[in-house]
This record gives C-alpha cells, structure tokens and sequence, in this order.
C-alpha cells in the first residue's frame, strides 16, 4: 500500500521515543522544542524530567503545535503546588482528510481517513524535606489510525539532585508501561538518561547536557543553551545520535503575569517534512 507523506509522518507519532526517521521526538510545548528535547536537570517540564523544583506562582498554558506533514496538535497544562508541586496535561495530535492510494498510485485516491492521538498526563515530585527532589508522571493515551485503536499507560520516574549554587544534575527513566491493540498487550521501550545544568552567573543563562539511551533507538546526546533574563529570553539546542542530528532555538517573552514561548526544530529532513513549530501562552496566578 502507497503512504503518502502525510501517513508516514503519522505512523512516526510516539510521546517517550521516537520510531522512522530515527528519533524526530514530538514536541511537548515550545519550550521543550526551543531546547531539542534538553532539560533532565533543567527544571523545564514534568515530560523531561518529574523531579521538579518548587513554584512561586501556579500557571496554566496552552500550546498550539505543528509536526511532520499536516498534523497538527495542541498541549494544555495546569500546574500548582507551592509545597509539592503538581501538573496536569492532556495533549493531541490529529490531521484530518487523509488521502490513501493503494499499490499503484493514480491521479484518484481510493479514500480518505482521519488520525486522531490523546493522552493525558499527571506527575508530582517530592524533596522530603531535603534538597534533593524526587517525581513520578503517570500518562494514559489513545490512537486511532485506519481501523486500528490502541491504548496505553506509561510511568516515568525522575529525580533531581542540586550541587552547588551553580550545577545541577538528574536523572530520569520513561516508558514504563504497556500498550494494549487489539486485544494484545505489547512492552515499550525504555528510555533513560541524566541530565546537567551548569549556571554561568555572569551570563544569567545556563548551559544544559543530556545523555539518553533508548532501548530502541540507542544513544543520543543534547545539548541547550538557556537564559534566564528579565523580559525576553533565547533558547539554542542541538541533539546528535548514529541516525540524525538536529538543531532548534526560539525565545520568550515574560510581561507581569504573562509568558509567550516559541520554538522550531530544524531536522535532516527538512526538505521532505516541514520543521516543527510550537507557540505557548502562559499566565501565571
């Protein structure tokens, strides 16, 4: 059967680890995707690491995303908890219309299908009265492609563990869980990986580095540059592994209770599939 780039980009869909392409991951939000997916010490989202630091103000934010060929998807998050900090998310991705050709393409599709993909998230951390974090995230999602469902449940634990005033380093292990498609239970692969940040005062930023390895796709290293300025911040992120390397940036805007993050991933792919784009609204209570 023919699969146009649309379907192809489709059937790359995977929340932990990544399949085709060798590792395209898809993005959480704008601030994931502005530092290639680097942040396991970085204090960012509950997605790279559960193990997460203690909030000032809580915050709610939508996300609107675009992938690989026509899919599209959105992210929304709500997180709170001065004493224990907690976040919840649901995400989708869909692309509707779908043209499917069969063995020998002709000018006439023999139909068209949609493709939808949910999941919703919840994780929490810990410090025990120390300075040392711990975190869980528990995620449950739902595909529908062609005529195939499936459904699935993931936990992911994390921990983070503060040096000195200016390193950091922690740890994370995804993917624990199972996927259930038409009434067969499947194992997924994990992946884990530890993280460092490293905090140039004079600079207000941060450099951040991760080593991941994925049961599936092997090893692959990341690496971000973060600042931490007033109003407007810029992000830079590279990620290297035997089957792709890719870059991404983007920048924020904070104002009062408001924070706007856009991100875009630039990939070896780029000109077959478009380059991934997510924008963020933030307001913080």
């Amino acid at each position: 059967m023919y699969l146009n780039k649309n379907i192809i980009a489709i059937l790359l869909i995977s929340n932990i680890w990544a399949i085709g392409l060798q590792g395209l991951f898809i993005p959480q939000n704008g601030k994931i995707l502005s530092n290639a997916g680097t942040g396991i010490a970085g204090n960012i989202d509950f997605a790279l690491n559960p193990a997460m630091k203690k909030i000032e103000s809580p915050y709610i934010q939508f996300s609107l995303n675009k992938w690989l060929g026509d899919l599209s998807g959105s992210y929304t998050l709500l997180r709170w908890g001065k004493t224990i900090p907690k976040q919840l998310s649901i995400q989708t991705w869909n692309a509707d219309r779908i043209k499917l050709y069969g063995d020998s393409p002709t000018d006439y599709p023999l139909g068209e299908f949609d493709i939808n993909w949910t999941s919703i998230a919840f994780g929490s951390s810990y410090n025990f009265n120390s300075k040392y974090i711990l975190g869980f995230r528990i995620q449950t999602y739902y595909s529908h492609l062609f005529t195939q469902t499936s459904q699935g449940i993931t936990f992911d634990f994390g921990t983070f563990i503060p040096i000195n005033k200016i390193l950091s380093i922690g740890s994370s292990i995804s993917n624990i869980g199972y996927e259930f498609s038409q009434n067969t239970k499947s194992t997924l692969p994990l992946e884990y990986g530890i993280g460092s940040e490293i905090i140039i005062t004079i600079l207000r930023s941060s450099i951040l580095l991760d080593i991941l390895n994925n049961q599936s796709n092997g090893q692959e290293q990341r690496l971000a540059f973060v600042t931490n300025w007033k109003y407007l911040n810029i992000n830079f992120g590279k990620s290297y592994s035997k089957n792709r390397n890719a870059s991404a940036l983007g920048f924020s805007f904070d104002y009062k209770n408001w924070e706007i993050n856009y991100g875009v991933y630039f990939h070896q792919n780029s000109s077959i599939f478009s380059d991934p784009r997510c924008i963020d609204v933030r307001y913080y209570f």
